[in-house]
């Protein structure tokens, strides 16, 4: 356990208030007596910060201290000073153990790291554009002699979408840590602690067949005969991938909510890093281009979600198809075409779209190309991926 406390100051000095962090990593101590939490907060607002003022205390790893929300509960209840904020790694046991703090917590979702975020991480700056092509161009047009680099950077992100391993060039490291500290501490220790999971071994198939099957229609009933279970514990288990946040199932684009559940829906892994690990891939797979198209795919699937909670993919009977529809403030159709040379047969669906749904723009990413074109009275906006993403 690390206990750290922080005091802030107006530019003349005067105290504003104070803020206590403590992280519970193999705590063995509070695993076995969680009163000494209680005991920890009553010593530090009793003697190391008596003071007057708002106090902000951030609980890490919380998930290892039991009962830990009962101890919350009753400061929170008690003191209006104070502010908690508690974070983990295991978050299904955190969300599984909030129902007595039921109207006094609000959780936030805090993503896989964005492209943007590792390009910082990196010390590398770019600014950041608005989903219009007119800011889009201005900030291709500041960065282009650095557009090799940008492209080597989004392969490097493709493999390394977590912070502790943004840096590090060892890729046989990197898989690794994304198999042992992510996909078998998820699937082995966190999902079997909340849900009952008699068979964690279709668990850890069902993530191997959406790294593999990234960005395509997913056929539950097929996959359950493949694994030879029955259909509802294949759906229960994609649910379970689903809260644990390992991928993402996304429903066709329609006006109807009840014919979205009936259509065949569309898997996304939550980061190609835990494709590569689980897949035992390494970077030369970036250079086949259908593999490597659907990885974009997601990516930018996974980047759009941030801003947009109504995030579809639209496909019809006879097979055309949108990868991402975003129905936030309006309708934009997104295609993801990871190549160099993008003819008009390849955005055939999404020019269909548009027409259908009277859309005046929408965006194809591509792995080099960044253009304009007006086709049948639509305007298509052609963006290099590396250069969209960092709109998120």
């Amino acid at each position: 356990m690390s206990i750290n406390d922080f005091y802030f100051f107006t530019p003349t000095g005067k105290y504003l208030r104070t803020l206590l962090a403590i992280n519970f990593l193999f705590d063995e101590l509070l695993a076995q007596k969680p009163e000494v939490l209680e005991d920890i907060i009553n010593y530090y607002l009793k003697v190391v910060c008596s003071k007057e003022g708002k106090k902000y205390i951030f609980l890490d790893e919380i998930q290892k201290v039991p009962y830990w929300q009962d101890i919350v509960k009753r400061f929170y209840d008690t003191r209006e000073d104070i502010k908690f904020f508690v974070s983990g790694s295991a978050s299904l046991q955190i969300k599984n153990s909030k129902e007595s703090l039921a109207g006094r917590i609000f959780d936030f979702y805090v993503p896989v790291l964005s492209f943007k975020e590792f390009l910082e991480m990196n010390n590398i700056d770019i600014k950041r554009p608005e989903m219009e092509f007119s800011s889009l161009k201005k900030i291709y047009e500041e960065v282009v002699h650095k557009v090799t680099m940008f492209e080597n950077m989004l392969n490097k992100y493709i493999l390394r979408g977590f912070p502790e391993i943004a840096r590090e060039e060892n890729e046989e490291f990197v898989r690794e840590y994304v198999k042992s500290s992510i996909i078998e501490k998820i699937i082995f220790e966190d999902i079997p602690s909340v849900f009952e999971t008699r068979r964690r071994d279709v668990l850890y198939s069902i993530l191997e067949y959406a790294c593999k099957n990234t960005s395509n229609m997913i056929d539950i009933s097929g996959l359950a005969k493949t694994l030879n279970v029955n259909y509802h514990t294949a759906k229960l288990y994609i649910f379970y991938l689903q809260r644990s946040f390992l991928l993402d199932i996304l429903f066709n684009y329609s006006g109807s909510f009840a014919k979205q559940l009936r259509k065949n829906k569309k898997v996304h892994i939550a980061h190609p890093s835990i494709a590569f690990a689980l897949l035992n891939y390494n970077e030369s797979v970036l250079d086949i281009e259908e593999v490597v198209s659907k990885f974009i795919e997601s990516v930018v699937f996974q980047h759009v979600r941030i801003k947009n909670k109504n995030v579809y993919f639209w496909r019809t009977p006879n097979k055309d198809e949108v990868d991402i529809v975003l129905a936030e403030n309006g309708i934009i159709p997104i295609e993801v075409k990871y190549k160099s040379e993008i003819a008009k047969r390849d955005i055939k669906g999404m020019i269909k779209f548009m027409k259908r749904f009277k859309i005046e723009r929408g965006f194809v990413i591509t792995k080099d190309v960044m253009r304009e074109e007006d086709i049948d009275n639509l305007k298509i906006f052609y963006i290099p991926a590396w250069l969209f993403l960092t709109c998120f």
